[in-house]
């Protein structure tokens, strides 16, 4: 879709050409009116409805007021919202034009109903005066109430307009907690459950007799499915029609949705309650009209129904490239786990939904993930480093330390609350590890550590009493496996206990315990660990929180002096051992809560070439390329708009493509081909000739 700036420019460019090259040409302004009620789903008042199109064929084209139309998203005809179902759209082209368009709904797209209308394309003559066509029905290609494709004339009504008689459309849709509460059941139909209006009889002026479609006491009108298929949105919309006496026009009609069921042979009506207050109401107008669709009892769909979106990961590596941890050249790799893809076994049985492919140029690595959830849930994730074993043994003389980010705001897992928009939703870019390179010591740098904690509370523990005249020592547990093995000790499990390293004493008896460390680089500053006592393979660790909050390690962060070197000494704060389970104590990253993980989104960015041979006859290779990991969608078109052809549907990796395209069931003639992510759209043509 082509961002707004671009389309502004677009706009302005092709105003400076009608001021300076199109002089010789009448303009003549079109209006079209467009009424979205007969799509079989709940189009919002901020959907994109475009016109696209082409002149005598041509596309793109700009237009005399500066706007272009073309069949793809470089259209610039953007329908304004007038209100509930109502969208109007005003351009202007020369007199000599002949103009061939649809109407193109994105949300339709991207909710999997075809955004195209159907055929035939609408044309709009050469001539000199204003042209106003009348109120044009969405066609839909998906069926609606029983029909799909082509309704016949251009004001085509999705019912009969009678003499005297003013159509009300009403339509409401079936999802969320009012409906679940009122029982309602999408597998049912009439008569064993059906959905009415049910309103106030209204007085005719003209005689002061008592009339109208509705009552409060029957359901008078019977709304309709809008779809069959119980996979199409419209399978939970009903909508239908009301015929109002005009001389009824201007009153106020209160009414309400009902669901009536049958069971057992007792009939039960329900009336639509939930967040709705009173009544609703309209004034019934002088001309058919749709009322715009709401949902049952104004409760919105429930947040328990899952949803489909591409959640876009990023996390920089350049402190780890720099003290060589990780390297693409050794063949190491990075990978996101989470509740979402089946954490580790997302590598053999769905790698796609967890590899991380390297953003060209830089350190940065991104996947974007394919999420089917409810909106609002919360999923906890980590990134991974998988070592390649072999070459890291080689260069390290040790094997490889467990890949799992351990030094994350104390080893807790990171977490993200999924919002369920279509598209991307991007995550800020983070750091593996939260290491930045202002964390990093370099190689020749070294601090001493002193340790301390208080042991008093550990001497009362009923699992295990701390003892120290019986021989229990206290230590240090690290958390962290790369930082342990940045400090020459072995790595490979997550829980490392130091105790031929850190042994801390009580030289005074005053219940403090403390020892030194001395830490080195290359490494970094991040200190993640727990206190620990005990002897001949019996230890008591403190027990810190679980993975979903943080205080699961204490962590702390060597300093570093006010020139920007690391101290030769630091004294971390004196502790209490924690017997009781809860959320050890632990600091943040300075480098981290100053802004600096907030760094750029991952950029995402796609090139689709001219296809080879090119008039071609009757098979083209289309080659294309992405810049990291995203949900690929290449389809080809015809002139009228209608796809003939999907190449590529699925998520792809960074990297160049060639695909072939076999026309051979194709006639002669131009044919469009469109490279789509989430976020962006190509656009090129070819040429078939047979």
């Amino acid at each position: 879709m082509l961002h707004p700036t671009l389309k502004r420019l677009a706009l302005l460019l092709g105003a400076i050409f009608l001021v300076v090259g199109a002089q010789a040409q009448m303009a003549r302004t079109v209006t079209l009116t467009l009424n979205m009620a007969s799509v079989p789903d709940t189009t919002n008042a901020d959907g994109l409805i475009e016109v696209r199109g082409a002149v005598k064929g041509v596309a793109p084209i700009t237009l005399s007021d500066g706007n272009v139309i073309d069949w793809s998203a470089e259209s610039t005809l953007e329908a304004q919202h007038m209100g509930g179902d109502y969208w109007q759209l005003q351009f202007q082209i020369a007199d000599t034009t002949e103009l061939t368009f649809k109407f193109f709904s994105q949300q339709a797209e991207d909710n999997g109903v075809n955004g195209w209308e159907a055929d035939p394309n609408p044309v709009i003559m050469p001539g000199a005066a204003d042209t106003t066509l009348p109120l044009h029905f969405f066609e839909a290609q998906s069926e609606w109430h029983g029909v799909s494709g082509d309704r016949g004339m251009y004001d085509w009504r999705p019912f009969a307009s009678k003499m005297d008689s003013v159509a009300v459309w009403y339509r409401v849709a079936m999802f969320g907690a009012e409906a679940d509460a009122d029982e309602y059941d999408p597998g049912a139909n009439v008569p064993d459950q059906q959905v009415g209006v049910r309103g106030a009889r209204l007085v005719n002026p003209s005689d002061t007799t008592v009339t109208g479609p509705i009552d409060w006491g029957t359901s008078d009108v019977i709304l309709e499915r809008e779809s069959t298929n119980d996979s199409a949105p419209g399978y939970r919309i009903y909508s239908g029609v009301a015929y109002y006496p005009a001389a009824l026009a201007g009153q106020t009609q209160p009414y309400k949705f009902v669901l009536e069921t049958v069971s057992g042979g007792t009939p039960a009506t329900a009336w639509e309650e939930g967040r709705l207050t009173g009544n609703r109401e309209f004034t019934v107008p002088a001309t058919d009209t749709t009322l715009h669709w709401v949902y049952y009892g104004d409760s919105p769909p429930n947040p328990t129904l899952p949803v489909q979106s591409n959640i876009v990961f990023g996390v920089n590596l350049e402190a780890f490239e720099t003290i060589r941890l990780f390297d693409p050249a050794r063949q190491d790799t990075l990978w996101v786990f989470g509740d979402f893809n089946g954490w580790q076994n997302c590598r053999t049985e769905s790698p796609d939904d967890c590899f991380m492919q390297k953003v060209p140029g830089g350190t940065d690595f991104a996947a974007a993930v394919v999420i089917e959830r409810p909106p609002g849930i919360e999923l906890g994730y980590k990134y991974f480093l998988d070592f390649n074993d072999e070459a890291f043994q080689t260069e390290f003389n040790v094997p490889p330390p467990s890949g799992w980010e351990e030094g994350h705001l104390t080893g807790i897992n990171r977490r993200f609350e999924f919002a369920g928009i279509p598209g991307n939703q991007i995550l800020d870019l983070a750091y593996f590890n939260d290491v930045t390179p202002q964390n990093l010591m370099l190689d020749g740098s070294s601090t001493e550590i002193t340790f301390s904690v208080n042991m008093d509370s550990a001497l009362t523990n009923p699992a295990q009493p701390f003892n120290p005249s019986a021989g229990d020592t206290v230590s240090v547990r690290l958390g962290d496996p790369i930082w342990a093995h940045t400090q020459g000790i072995d790595g490979t499990d997550h829980d490392i206990p130091l105790l031929d390293r850190v042994v801390l004493t009580d030289d005074d008896a005053d219940g403090m315990y403390s020892g030194t460390w001395t830490v080195s680089g290359p490494s970094y500053n991040i200190l993640t660990f727990k206190y620990m006592y005990g002897q001949n393979g019996t230890y008591i660790s403190e027990s810190g929180s679980d993975t979903r909050a943080p205080g699961r390690n204490r962590t702390h962060f060597i300093p570093k002096n006010a020139d920007g070197t690391w101290p030769t000494a630091y004294t971390l704060p004196a502790a209490t051992f924690k017997i009781d389970p809860g959320p050890l104590p632990y600091e943040t990253n300075p480098y981290i809560s100053t802004g600096i993980e907030q760094a750029d989104q991952i950029p995402e960015n796609i090139w689709l070439g001219t296809n080879y041979p090119n008039p071609f006859n009757p098979t083209t290779s289309i080659e294309y390329g992405l810049d990291h990991q995203a949900k690929v969608r290449l389809d080809v078109f015809d002139m009228l708009g209608r796809r003939v052809a999907t190449l590529i549907d699925g998520v792809q990796q960074a990297a160049t493509y060639t695909v072939t395209f076999d026309a051979s069931h194709l006639a002669s003639g131009v044919y469009i081909y469109r490279l789509q992510t989430p976020m962006q759209s190509i656009t090129r043509r070819m040429l078939l000739v047979k």
